[in-house]
């Protein structure tokens, strides 16, 4: 059989997330009357950070949050938003790319509401469930494989 990435079929959505918990992302494409196909993302070596922005007085899903992540090398931006792809939907968790740094500095999660909440010195290779008012519901480790 071809490799997926030399198919030629018709596809209705592609969405991404972190299917094993290694940091990397993942990507799953669906066909049209036909199978899913699921990219797992094996290369990556560096360090990563994710935040899942949970909502109190905002949105439960966080959607709307702006979320910065301050390291040495400066500030990386992403913001929490659905309808990612037509037919699809990614995960809401956002994923920063940290290069060697073994902390982020700074994480600042602006919500919708307008609440701003500030963590100071998380660890990478962990995903981090933060609720609005900056308590962090969960901190899991990546499973690293060799």
């Amino acid at each position: 059989m071809a490799p997926a990435w030399d198919l030629l079929t018709p596809t209705s959505g592609a969405a991404y997330a972190d299917i094993n918990n290694d940091g990397a992302l993942d990507i799953l494409v669906s066909t049209n009357g036909g199978p899913a196909y699921l990219f797992q993302n094996a290369g990556v070596t560096n360090n990563g950070l994710r935040i899942k922005a949970v909502g109190r007085r905002s949105n439960r899903s966080g959607i709307g949050a702006v979320v910065r992540v301050q390291t040495p090398a400066g500030i990386m931006s992403k913001v929490v938003h659905s309808g990612s792809s037509y037919c699809s939907q990614s995960e809401l968790t956002l994923t920063f790319g940290m290069g060697t740094q073994t902390t982020a500095e700074q994480v600042e999660i602006q919500l919708p509401s307008g609440e701003r909440d500030v963590l100071k010195n998380l660890a990478v290779n962990s995903t981090y469930t933060v609720e609005e008012g900056g308590k962090i519901l969960n901190a899991r480790p990546f499973k690293k494989t060799a």
